[in-house]
């Protein structure tokens, strides 16, 4: 629990230091003064005053965070710094400035994606073993053992883009599928086919996206030949090579990879039997012993999963490309909670964050990219909701004015932000409830 709270503070502080940059890089941009820059609220912590008058703050309670710009609507502002308030410059201005904040957490998650791509990904062909029936899936006979390709012509790279774009197409009456299928000679014939969703309903909380569609994922490919030695093993000081084919050990044949991984984690001494090059030899494994205290020989088999890298400019287009595929579904997830088709009980708070933060991080530095980089854009659209508080609150103001040709009285703005701290609190507690059940 202590690691996912500081996973969460540090998730937190990143995405609103970002988010609130944005606000505060377009406002200088646009001649406004900054009077304070707060990570966090309360009590402060440490600050710096900067010769451009602006004063940099970490304050206590790490929760949010915000920029105090000069504006004649706050307090008084002399003849000689009118120009330098935000109220003072061009409706334009004042949309870009408050779009800025979403906009720099969009590309936050650009950047992290870019660097996911860079580091290289692991990806496996994804295969269908087959439907359930009275599935969607069913109803249009998909051959086994075919690679699914697209979903609404969204390209799908893995069983998690899966998840996620049909989730985000629960509501719509039917959605397209193209997949390739063998055809013989080596080659295979690319297949698109219309499903009907209009009767698919599933709990997004406690059923999977991808069986109550009907798929059965085809799992991993492992096959039983050593693509790689770890220097310094216990398989390389025992003499094991790449490309050694595992025929037996401790006397039993070799059905499955996760059965002779389960033997070596034992820690026990295992006679293994491979094949190289027609000739059979044997090799005796005593697994080195982890902290954890399981054991270890340091050989990986080969798979049908590779590692795929991009060059600078093929992983920035792809950086774009991912960043603009999250951001569409999690729009199209907030419409679908806004409209119904997503229950209330699908609202996760700080709590489930936090839980999320500290698992993402344990499985690796890569899921927990991936991690930062979702929440970042989920940060920036939700702060796009044309709620009173929130940044789209704020654009709805200014098109009011652009149409009208006048602001909203000051009186009428706190109306409207007394309403939306009411509703943010409303939906607040419901996110909090959520996360209590749970736990």
């Amino acid at each position: 629990m202590l690691w996912s709270l500081l996973l969460f503070l540090i998730t937190i502080s990143i995405l609103v230091t970002v988010h609130e940059f944005g606000h505060f890089f377009i406002a200088r941009l646009c001649g406004v003064r900054v009077e304070c820059f707060s990570i966090g609220f309360g009590k402060k912590l440490w600050s710096h005053k900067f010769s451009s008058g602006t004063e940099f703050v970490i304050a206590m309670i790490p929760l949010g965070g915000y920029v105090k710009m000069l504006d004649k609507n706050v307090k008084a502002v002399s003849v000689e710094y009118k120009k330098f308030a935000y109220d003072e410059k061009k409706i334009w201005q004042r949309a870009a400035i408050i779009f800025a904040g979403p906009l720099a957490n969009f590309v936050l998650a650009f950047i992290l994606y870019w660097i996911i791509f860079l580091m290289g990904i692991v990806t496996y062909p994804v295969k269908i073993e087959g439907t359930i029936p009275n599935t969607p899936a069913a109803m249009i006979n998909i051959p086994a053992g075919v690679e699914l390709k697209k979903i609404n012509n969204i390209d799908i790279e893995s069983w998690n883009d899966v998840n996620l774009v049909l989730i985000s197409l629960l509501g719509k009456d039917s959605i397209s599928l193209s997949y390739l299928e063998d055809v013989g000679n080596n080659n295979r014939k690319e297949i698109k086919k219309n499903v009907d969703i209009s009767h698919w309903h599933f709990d997004v909380e406690k059923e999977s996206a991808i069986k109550t569609f009907g798929f059965i994922p085809k799992t991993l490919e492992i096959y039983p030949i050593v693509s790689r030695i770890i220097s310094g093993s216990v398989a390389e000081k025992a003499g094991l090579q790449i490309g050694d084919k595992i025929i037996s050990y401790d006397g039993r044949p070799y059905e499955n990879w996760d059965d002779f991984a389960a033997t070596i984690k034992k820690g026990k001494q295992i006679r293994l039997k491979v094949e190289r090059e027609n000739e059979i030899l044997d090799f005796d494994l005593k697994p080195a012993i982890q902290k954890n205290g399981e054991g270890i020989v340091g050989l990986y088999p080969t798979s049908t999963a590779v590692l795929k890298q991009y060059g600078f400019l093929d992983g920035f287009s792809k950086g774009i490309e991912q960043a603009v595929l999250t951001i569409r579904l999690t729009a199209r997830s907030l419409y679908q909670l806004v409209t119904g088709v997503i229950g209330l009980n699908q609202l996760s708070g700080p709590i489930t964050i936090a839980k999320s933060a500290g698992q993402t991080a344990s499985y690796g530095f890569t899921p927990y990219l991936y991690f930062l980089a979702f929440i970042s854009i989920s940060l920036g659209v939700i702060n796009l909701v044309p709620l009173p508080m929130l940044d789209g609150g704020h654009l709805i103001f200014l098109l009011f004015e652009k149409i009208n040709g006048k602001a909203l009285s000051n009186k009428a703005k706190e109306q409207f932000f007394r309403i939306g701290f009411v509703l943010l609190m409303v939906i607040m507690g419901i996110a909090l409830f959520n996360d209590f059940l749970r736990l």
